[in-house]
């Protein structure tokens, strides 16, 4: 039987090559659009009342250091779009993916990741707020099966601790 604890450890230290490594491989065209469903998805109740309208005419760039992967991210029609390329953007939201998960799963204040210079919102800062304060009022465990957030949970809380590990 496979131990859950080393399992964690194991997404934890390798995950973000993991996942580099296959996003390095997969056309664009395929990330993109799997990650436009995911995320129209996601947001599906933001959407339908009107709560991303502050995207319109807006062009959201994310970008993941650590697996080498970037998007960019604009609202048509109540419906978000996903490119893997744009001439440029209004506002860049960095960050690496341990960060990311500790923000999705609310277990790092944005913040203090952006004080210390771990997630940057660069660009128009009236629309870098309010993706901020729109991330901030999302529970994820209402937006995931129960088994899944609570997976992501326990990986975002096994992060600190492997990072402390690795620096020391």
């Amino acid at each position: 039987m496979i131990n859950k604890k080393w399992l964690i450890q194991q997404v934890v230290g390798r995950g973000p090559l993991w996942v580099g490594t296959a996003l390095k491989y997969l056309p664009k065209p395929v990330s993109s659009f799997g990650l436009e469903q995911q995320l129209n998805l996601f947001f599906r109740p933001e959407l339908q009342q009107g709560e991303l309208d502050f995207l319109v005419g807006k062009t959201v760039k994310v970008e993941v250091p650590d697996l080498q992967f970037q998007f960019y991210l604009q609202l048509h029609n109540k419906r978000l779009r996903v490119t893997a390329q744009q001439d440029s953007e209004d506002v860049l939201f960095r960050a690496i993916s341990s960060d990311l998960l500790r923000l999705i799963t609310q277990q790092a204040d944005p913040d203090t990741l952006f004080f210390r210079r771990k997630l940057a919102l660069l660009g128009d800062t009236e629309l870098a707020l309010a993706i901020k304060n729109l991330l901030d009022t999302i529970e994820l465990g209402e937006r995931l099966p129960r088994p899944l957030a609570r997976l992501m949970n326990q990986v975002a809380q096994a992060v600190p601790e492997m990072v402390v590990k690795q620096v020391g």
